[in-house]
């Protein structure tokens, strides 16, 4: 059988290795983690793999970094992902470990750290294994994620963010979002919704929020009065426009008589996932009434003339025509228990296909 030349290289690789050779073995490997056959070839070596992990937590901040980036590029990869969280160094789940770094407030670059456990709960097919590790510590972690200046080394920790929608992709987490103390981890996400220092932290909020309202058994929770969700949710998509008296009178209150330097959100996949929030809770009569009742129709309308992607144009479109309908022409309470003959869906896909294009 032959040598897998990489095991020369994990003498180098060891925590009491001289520095200036642990920085070319890691440098070397790095380069390799930059394409898929190197991350394979990475994977097949199980002690190069922990003695990475080991390193993350090296004495030398430039081992430590680059030990972490060389981690973020192998849970890029859905198997690297995968094959990562079958390690336990030290008899311990890395996933546990990285935890641990994150809630660290003197851990140097923790953002490397977030952007692994964001990669890691991207994959679907691992994601339940996962959630036994977060489940422990999920708390403590949405304190770390709403408060700006937890780490003490300058890592922002943005990608909580996305880490935190991803984990929304669980039953189980939003289970613990609805049922934790009531309301209050919804309270602590919903402003990062208007969060402007950040888009990837503001879209992990707005992806927890939209994957949320996949689950219609949850949606009078977030409708309800206590947590002002529209407010939220309805001003990325609102400028400076001016409302007649009686359509202002609907909007939640903070969103009436904007300033005149209001602008909208300028990013597309800020918008599109809250057109499609906005779709979801139109599923249930009672959602479409919370959001008639809070002018969501004409905060869409206005929106439309703006907006320029014709998907979102569609998209903002298929919302509108749920709103404008009295509930006895929808025809359902529920309309994720409409049945769609396979020949309509075909046919409908075809007209929207044919929409976006005319758009273009």
């Amino acid at each position: 059988m032959a040598k897998d030349p990489l095991d020369e290289m994990i003498q180098f690789l060891k925590p009491q290795s001289r520095i200036d050779l642990k920085h070319i073995a890691l440098d070397h490997l790095l380069g390799l983690s930059g394409t898929e056959d190197g991350i394979n070839v990475l994977l097949k070596n199980e002690k190069i793999i922990e003695s990475i992990i080991e390193l993350t937590n090296d004495k030398v901040d430039e081992i430590n970094k680059n030990a972490l980036l060389l981690l973020v590029n192998i849970t890029a990869n859905p198997t690297g992902a995968a094959e990562i969280i079958k390690y336990k160094p030290s008899y311990k789940n890395v996933i546990e470990i990285f935890i641990g770094y994150v809630l660290d407030q003197q851990k140097k670059d923790a953002d490397a750290v977030c952007m692994i456990l964001s990669n890691i709960t991207r994959q679907e097919n691992i994601l339940e294994e996962c959630i036994n590790s977060f489940m422990p510590h999920i708390n403590e972690l949405l304190n770390v994620f709403v408060n700006l200046d937890y780490n003490k080394k300058g890592s922002k920790l943005h990608y909580l963010g996305p880490m935190f929608s991803n984990l929304s992709c669980s039953p189980r987490i939003r289970k613990w979002l609805t049922e934790e103390n009531p309301y209050v981890p919804l309270l602590k996400l919903l402003p990062f919704c208007n969060y402007e220092e950040s888009v990837i932290r503001k879209g992990g909020a707005i992806g927890t929020l939209r994957n949320l309202s996949f689950d219609t058994k949850y949606h009078d929770f977030p409708l309800s009065n206590e947590l002002e969700l529209l407010t939220y949710l309805l001003s990325p998509l609102m400028g400076n426009e001016d409302y007649p008296d009686d359509e202002m009178d609907k909007l939640p209150i903070a969103l009436q008589y904007l300033p005149k330097e209001k602008q909208r959100d300028a990013d597309v996949d800020i918008r599109k996932m809250i057109i499609e929030t906005l779709n979801q809770l139109c599923a249930q009569r009672k959602g479409r009434e919370i959001l008639r009742d809070n002018g969501v129709y004409y905060v869409l309308r206005e929106y439309h003339k703006w907006e320029k992607d014709p998907n979102l144009l569609l998209a903002c479109e298929n919302v509108v025509d749920i709103l404008i309908q009295k509930e006895d022409e929808v025809g359902a309470e529920d309309l994720t228990t409409v049945e769609i003959p396979e020949d309509m869906t075909e046919k409908f896909q075809k007209m929207d296909e044919e929409y976006i294009n005319s758009v273009k």
